[in-house]
């Protein structure tokens, strides 16, 4: 790598901006050196579980029990299984990690708005798997009165303006008409609306679905070409597909929805951190279903239907694995240490004074 020159091939937007972006700014420094991204890598999670730390007192949580749930953060079995290869699932932990910290500054203190809406942006282009998540915790927090409209217009639009300069550099760079974040958005949607997927899809193996499977049946007279081509092919095989297939639409989502939400591997996966992530899930999962049933506290439950809603979407237009999901463990940790902290007051919480 060091001694041969490589020549610019082609621009390319596969991948959305901030993985590459830091990778490529750790190689410039290190000189290639995987130890040094190593050590990035562990870096931003610890200053992470710093951040975590922060959210807790803002939610006047006890010391012993903040102790508790930043242990939890930087022993996530999730975070250890999924970090590894794929460095974009641990910024975008951070990066949600710093976007719930700024929302409760934002809401305390009723400041930092536009801060919190350009975070909204940077976790898009850090994860598109993200892309409802900030819209749908804002509109629930507007539902429960804890956002005004024009404030939750402010980051809506700031979030907007952020991932606008990315894919307005796509339509330049890619010389195309259409908005595009990234290109896999065509393989992804084929992975997740074919004929396989009522019989096969799991939340374990998703992400290994055949994309080719929707080419199948799939006939156009519309010529594709290059990258934008290859995504534009994708999409009109979906559409292809949910058009001449409308009994199979409701199965399919049904059977996505019911592998996003099953805290279970739907495919056995042997291992210890295995077993730890899916209890860290069941317990995210019960600790939410007892927080709306017990208690009232607007932007707990905000943030807890967010996620919901988010997943939904998502999950419909795309799918859901266990690996996309891995960043909203900020979120299940979250759930985890309210619910204790909740339990350990021994009585029912009244409305947060956020």
């Amino acid at each position: 790598i060091r001694s041969k020159e490589y020549k610019f091939s082609s621009h390319s937007t596969w991948r959305p901006p901030l993985w590459p972006i830091l990778i490529a700014f750790c190689f410039l420094l290190s000189g290639y050196s995987l130890t040094f991204l190593l050590a990035v890598k562990f870096t931003i999670h610890i200053i992470g579980a710093v951040f975590f730390y922060k959210i807790l007192k803002l939610l006047n949580i006890n010391l012993v029990i903040c102790i508790i749930g930043v242990l939890l953060y930087i022993s996530n079995p999730a975070w250890e299984l999924y970090s590894r290869v794929f460095l974009s699932e641990p910024i975008t932990l951070f990066i949600l990690t710093l976007f719930i910290w700024s929302l409760l500054i934002c809401l305390k203190n009723n400041t930092g708005l536009i801060f919190n809406g350009l975070l909204g942006g940077f976790l898009i282009l850090a994860h598109p798997y993200y892309i409802f998540l900030p819209f749908s915790i804002w509109f629930c927090l507007f539902l429960t009165k804890k956002l005004n409209f024009t404030k939750a217009m402010i980051l809506s639009f700031s979030t907007i303006l952020v991932v606008s300069f990315w894919v307005g550099r796509n339509m330049l760079v890619l010389d195309t008409n259409k908005p595009v974040i990234t290109t896999s958005s065509g393989a992804v949607m084929a992975k997740g609306w074919n004929s396989d997927v009522i019989d096969e899809h799991t939340n374990t193996k998703g992400d290994l679905a055949d994309e080719e499977i929707v080419l199948q049946n799939f006939q156009s007279n519309k010529s594709y070409s290059g990258e934008v081509g290859g995504m534009e092919r994708y999409q009109d095989a979906v559409k292809y597909f949910i058009l001449n297939n409308p009994k199979q639409i409701a199965p399919i989502i049904f059977k996505k929805l019911k592998s996003a939400f099953n805290p279970f591997s739907e495919t056995p996966k042997p291992g210890v951190l295995e077993s730890g992530r899916i209890i860290f899930h069941v317990l995210s999962m019960i600790s939410a279903i007892f927080l709306i049933l017990r208690f009232k506290g607007k932007i707990i439950l905000s943030l807890t239907f967010g996620l919901v809603l988010s997943t939904i979407a998502i999950t419909i237009i795309t799918y859901s694995g266990f690996r996309f999901r891995m960043p909203q463990t900020i979120l299940e940790i979250l759930f985890i240490t309210y619910a204790l902290h909740v339990l350990l007051k021994n009585k029912r919480f009244k409305d947060l004074t956020l």
